[in-house]
């Protein structure tokens, strides 16, 4: 088959991509493509490596709470919405004063409202399993395909609100498989660690020379608050745990708790 002539998303290159495998993890692709996929990299370590972190991932986050929409949330939206449909009714009829009185297609808000709130349901659903995925498949690619040189860490202030601290016990940190997913797609920093180069002296403390954290999260270790950072440690599928004091900065590693999750 030439390149001409090979269909869209075919497997493609020496011998496959990530996109490909997300998609043939997800069953999008059609039989044949599906089917010539799989025969690449069914001997293939490395793809069937991140076949398996991708199906782990799914099964921690169908464990996880469903999503649901805060009532200011919703308002907003709904409000939103009804302008939007307003202005576009209004423009119509600026745009046609003499159209039909039955050529119009009349609105119905609460029909409007219903199909928006399962879309949007099912759309967050979606978005928070591709954002996790994405992150384990990151931390299982070869060490050469990520960027080196210092740490270039900068977290986003929390934002008002955000979610209390992770309370854990035991002296180390230990993550069940949602703690982990959840830990994984946060950027959660505690007090001055939220300054990238008191980040970057903290990691440098702790004997972290490239990359920046995966995930970030406040937690308490038996009442004591903490920050946990989630590293990758060059092996697939296996990930650092790191957990410090609030001020924990350059040639301070003020380490609480060093342990690992996965491999």
């Amino acid at each position: 088959m030439s390149g001409e002539h090979r269909r869209a998303g075919a497997p493609q290159g020496p011998p496959w991509s990530l996109d490909q495998l997300a998609d043939l993890h997800a069953g999008v692709l059609d039989e044949q493509t599906a089917e010539e996929l799989r025969n690449q990299v069914q001997d293939d370590p490395e793809a069937q490596e991140i076949l398996a972190a991708l199906e782990a991932t799914s099964a921690d986050l169908a464990a996880l709470p469903s999503l649901t929409i805060p009532d200011d949330v919703s308002a907003r939206i709904e409000a939103a919405l009804e302008d939007e449909v307003r202005a576009w009714t209004e423009q119509q009829q600026t745009a046609a004063p003499t159209a039909p009185a039955g050529g119009g297609q009349v609105v119905d808000f609460a029909a409007a409202k219903q199909r928006r709130r399962r879309r949007f349901t099912l759309g967050a659903g979606l978005v928070g399993v591709a954002a996790a995925a994405a992150a384990v498949v990151f931390a299982v690619l070869p060490t050469g395909t990520r960027d080196s040189g210092v740490p270039q860490a900068q977290p986003p202030a929390p934002a008002p609100g955000s979610k209390p601290p992770l309370a854990l016990q035991g002296g180390q940190v230990h993550l069940t498989g949602p703690q982990f997913a959840d830990a994984l797609t946060s950027q959660q920093y505690l007090g001055a660690l939220n300054e990238p180069q008191q980040l970057l002296g903290c990691l440098q403390a702790n004997g972290v020379t490239s990359g920046k954290p995966l995930g970030a999260r406040e937690i308490t270790l038996d009442g004591r608050p903490a920050q946990l950072l989630v590293l990758p440690t060059g092996e697939a599928g296996r990930f650092r745990l790191l957990t410090v004091a609030p001020d924990c900065g350059p040639d301070n590693p003020a380490t609480i708790s060093d342990s690992t999750f996965g491999g």
